[in-house]
């Protein structure tokens, strides 16, 4: 069985998993539960420790002025340097306008206020391009899977010919247009970010840009609704993201914990910022000199939080391999190399926690 095949077969045995009668969280809160149920308690040995209380707080780097070469190389050593320490670093000065930033949240939150079998009849749950898209709740891998406590709705941004629009929601009658535009503004941040990211390993500005040939940029909005036992559950399990980038935008609510060294920090939000991560398939090219750091979502008893994040990973056929220029007698290849595709469908066919798929390829 090829990679494909292999890829849309573990599509259908999830797709069809997912079709069992297990209420989504947002039901779950709107009902009043007082317990949670059992499929989404964890053992007491995996449950959300207490993050430390530090001094330490996520980068947050200026966009600002990269026209002038001095600010430049100043930028490109500060995103090299949060990327090596972190894997995380939030922006401002992005470029994006504040106000549509406000109407992505607010049309995203119009649809999560839809009754239950609103959102279900405009977006449901189908195999998609190599992924499950729609809104509904996702990862349910195995019987045994002990499930996070959040919805979401997942389609594509990008590119065109992966984006099924149809089965995007009608309500917001503005989604479309609001996301339209949204994905235009990401997608020249993303050329942006990978540009600086690959002048701080010492690479031509457009080597990573280039390599990803045709990307797909993937849409997942995370509901994460009160949770009457939070300190039982995960919103999000902890995990690294198998993708190249991440670029997402919060609510305001804090809930996002990025693994330090052995701690958890929560990452406080910062009005107007976007919040962007490396992914594993970027810490693979930089030959681990970039960090695709473990995170995870925590949720609380009496506030919603929603994050809107876009994934952006290489065409399926695109070679992740250390770059040849980080390789040499003294730096040599951490990693075997995989096509962009078979890496994805390795990650998405198991219940993986932390780093496990991307420490499977270290050189030993």
């Amino acid at each position: 069985m090829d990679s494909s095949s292999a890829a849309m077969d573990a599509l259908l045995k999830q797709f069809e998993r997912l079709q069992r009668p297990i209420d989504l969280v947002q039901t779950l809160h709107e009902s009043q539960v007082k317990e949670v149920p059992a499929r989404y308690i964890l053992p007491s040995n995996r449950r959300p420790s207490r993050p430390l209380q530090v001094q330490q707080a996520l980068p947050v780097i200026d966009l600002a002025g990269l026209e002038d070469i001095d600010q430049r190389f100043k930028t490109v050593r500060q995103l090299a340097q949060a990327s090596q320490e972190w894997g995380f670093f939030q922006i401002i000065n992005h470029g994006i306008p504040l106000s549509l930033l406000e109407s992505v949240k607010r049309v995203s939150q119009d649809f999560f206020d839809l009754p239950l079998e609103e959102k279900r009849k405009q977006c449901p749950v189908r195999p998609g391009t190599n992924m499950l898209e729609g809104y509904g709740r996702f990862f349910d891998i195995s019987d045994d899977t002990v499930l996070d406590w959040v919805d979401a709705l997942v389609h594509y941004i990008f590119p065109q010919w992966a984006k099924a629009v149809e089965h995007w929601p009608k309500t917001p009658s503005t989604y479309r247009e609001t996301y339209e535009k949204y994905g235009e503004e990401v997608m020249g941040l993303i050329e942006k970010l990978l540009g600086l990211l690959s002048e701080g390993l010492g690479l031509d500005p457009n080597y990573i840009q280039i390599l990803n040939k045709e990307p797909l940029v993937e849409l997942r909005i995370n509901y994460y609704p009160p949770c009457p036992q939070p300190d039982m559950v995960n919103g999000l399990k902890p995990h690294s993201d198998p993708n190249m980038l991440t670029v997402l935008l919060d609510d305001g609510v804090e809930g996002l914990q990025v693994r330090k060294d052995e701690d958890w920090l929560t990452v406080p939000p910062v009005p107007g910022a976007l919040i962007i991560n490396i992914g594993d398939m970027l810490q693979i090219i930089s030959n681990g000199k970039y960090k695709s750091a473990e995170h995870r979502a925590v949720v609380n008893t009496n506030q919603n939080r929603m994050s809107i994040v876009m994934f952006l990973s290489p065409q399926d056929d695109v070679l992740i391999d250390a770059a040849p220029e980080l390789i040499d007698e003294g730096h040599p290849s951490l990693y075997k190399a995989v096509k962009a595709g078979v890496y994805g469908t390795v990650y998405m066919s198991k219940d993986l926690r932390g780093k496990g798929a991307v420490n499977d390829l270290l050189i030993e």
